[in-house]
């Protein structure tokens, strides 16, 4: 059996978050309703969108490139559709990366590693 790994965030609305992350990752849901939204960002990993919950705090979400230049222009796509940017593209000691958080507040990391 293959172990999936999802990342699950709490949003106030499913419906809502996934047309926000329909449009940001440029997929549909692989299925959707009024208190959860599940969408696969690659082989053996999602992202689950649930209504409420028990956290508190916002989660995040990273995002791995192959290379520096795909962070710069997936930035750039991210601020046209509407993703809120918190920090732009910088080198870091790991890479270039960017974050940026969904209308919920959660922290969508983007980086390509040195």
């Amino acid at each position: 059996m293959t172990e999936i790994d999802d990342v699950a965030l709490s949003v106030s609305d499913p419906e809502a978050a996934a047309q926000f992350y329909s449009g940001l990752l440029r997929r549909r849901p692989l299925e959707a309703n009024a208190d959860h939204a599940v969408f696969v960002l690659s082989p053996g990993r999602t992202l689950s969108l649930w209504r409420g919950g028990e956290r508190l705090s916002p989660a995040q979400v990273d995002f791995l490139l192959a290379a520096s230049a795909a962070v710069d222009e997936l930035h750039i796509d991210w601020w046209d559709r509407g993703a809120r940017i918190v920090l732009p593209p910088a080198d870091e000691d790991g890479g270039r990366s960017f974050l940026a958080r969904d209308p919920d507040g959660n922290r969508l990391r983007v980086y390509a590693a040195a």
